[in-house]
């Protein structure tokens, strides 16, 4: 009934009666306040509505803040349900935040009806709080929208409620209103009341804003944030958020915002304090990317000037990285650089991956090198213990098709068929597969028992008749 809320190991009946004592000791040694105090304090004639809202504040258990609310007295207004409201938002379970979350509505309603009290912004604000925390995420987000002037706090409240709810639209208005009231306040212009400033914000909701952005593809608003924030206010978790988000861009990476971002970050002091993961970022980032001027990298691919920085950093690469880089570089059909790199990496005795060949793959059949595809295949099978999957298989026979010696080409696609068989490989992509193994096959003098043979196992049409259906 009373008591703390707070999360107990199951105890026996037996007890019952000593952990009773041991809670009220503690709330007295606690300095909080049992509901008969309350009580005791609202029969006091002297008594006025703050101390009595002050007394429910202190109320260690969110039940008893909400029998509170029941008591026969006039001191029970609009600002004793937001502090019951606080209390169930600060204290109460998560489990119980709904019901009693209801049951203060349900009072307020009543009260609501009688005509002695109307919801204003100091109940709506603890009240998106215990939403949200009772998971009423919708509800929550309703509130925080219905505050005529919001805090830090319901901002953090909405941010997250809408994240939770995939409604990137709430927060880009949110974040929005943010970043004109920071660029007003820079220009000395009038200031809206209704909205919080950037720097009153801080640096996790920011961080969660943007992270709920750029899973929507938007990269302009993370930018715009760090853009607007005063230089103090700007850290390398900002920027990485806002690098990240040029990743994550729809349709397609946003390289030179990121590469901006980058110049920036080192621009405001942060050159030795930028994680690896940050440099992640950056290289997902760098695909078509130029840097046309850093120092000693002037006119360089973009990727080729963040490793050259994290090696003279001394930052490691792991194996992202080296994916995410080796990605990078088949985009801009810099193979040799790629080979380059998985050397690196072997010689760093960091194991490739299926990803890393079958990326590696896919730069031979960028540059129109079915030699180097079938080598590469055969290095997939002898140094990763995953087989190789429809994207080495087919970047593979992609090479051979595009390879300009087309006997080369067909004797290359020969082996990869042949490999194939070997493993049994059944691909789920399988119309591309056999339309790309049937081409490269019939560009040089076939093997009819092979093609037979590959055909029975893998169950494609490789001869160039009409499959019956």
């Amino acid at each position: 009934r009373g008591g703390s809320e707070r999360r107990r190991p199951v105890v026996s009946a037996a007890s019952v009666a000593s952990t009773e004592e041991a809670s009220v000791a503690e709330r007295s040694s606690a300095g909080l306040l049992s509901l008969e105090s309350v009580a005791a304090l609202v029969r006091e004639p002297s008594t006025t509505q703050e101390a009595f809202e002050a007394a429910i504040l202190e109320l260690e258990s969110a039940v008893d803040a909400v029998r509170a609310l029941d008591l026969e007295s006039e001191l029970v207004g609009g600002g004793a349900f937001a502090a019951t409201l606080e209390v169930i938002a600060s204290r109460a379970p998560n489990a119980a935040c709904g019901p009693l979350v209801g049951h203060t509505m349900a009072r307020l309603r009543k009260r609501a009806d009688s005509g002695t009290l109307c919801l204003q912004d100091g109940v709506l604000s603890p009240l998106a709080a215990s939403l949200l925390k009772a998971r009423k995420n919708k509800e929550a987000a309703m509130a925080v929208e219905s505050l005529k002037r919001r805090r830090p706090r319901d901002y953090r409240v909405g941010i997250v409620a809408a994240a939770r709810l995939n409604d990137a639209e709430m927060v880009k208005r949110m974040v929005d209103g943010s970043i004109s009231k920071t660029r007003k306040a820079l220009k000395g212009d009038r200031l809206s009341s209704t909205s919080v400033g950037l720097d009153e914000l801080d640096e996790a909701t920011l961080k969660f804003a943007m992270k709920v952005l750029a899973k929507s593809g938007d990269y302009r608003t993370p930018f715009a944030i760090v853009d607007a924030l005063p230089r103090e206010r700007r850290s390398p978790m900002l920027y990485h958020a806002a690098i990240a988000a040029c990743g994550k861009a729809k349709p397609a990476p946003k390289g030179k915002t990121a590469m901006l971002l980058w110049k920036r970050m080192k621009a405001d002091g942060f050159r030795n304090d930028i994680p690896r993961a940050t440099y992640n970022a950056l290289l997902h980032c760098a695909q078509g990317a130029l840097d046309e001027k850093d120092g000693d990298h002037a006119n360089a691919n973009a990727t080729t000037t963040i490793l050259a920085e994290m090696s003279g950093r001394n930052i490691s690469l792991n194996v992202v990285s080296y994916n995410i880089a080796l990605n990078s570089l088949a985009a801009r059909g810099r193979f040799r650089e790629m080979l380059d790199l998985l050397a690196t990496m072997e010689n760093s005795n960091i194991a490739p991956t299926e990803v890393t060949f079958s990326t590696v793959i896919h730069g031979a059949a960028r540059a129109n090198n079915s030699a180097a595809a079938i080598d590469l295949v055969k290095a997939h099978l002898k140094h990763c213990a995953v087989k190789p999957g429809d994207a080495a298989f087919g970047a593979a026979l992609e090479a051979c098709v595009r390879d300009p010696d087309a006997a080369q080409g067909a004797a290359a696609a020969q082996e990869v068929v042949n490999i194939m068989c070997d493993l049994g490989a059944t691909p789920e992509r399988r119309e591309r597969i056999e339309q790309l193994a049937r081409e490269a096959l019939h560009r040089g003098v076939l093997d009819p028992d092979r093609v037979d043979r590959a055909e029975a196992i893998l169950g494609m049409a490789l001869h160039n008749r009409q499959a019956e259906v």
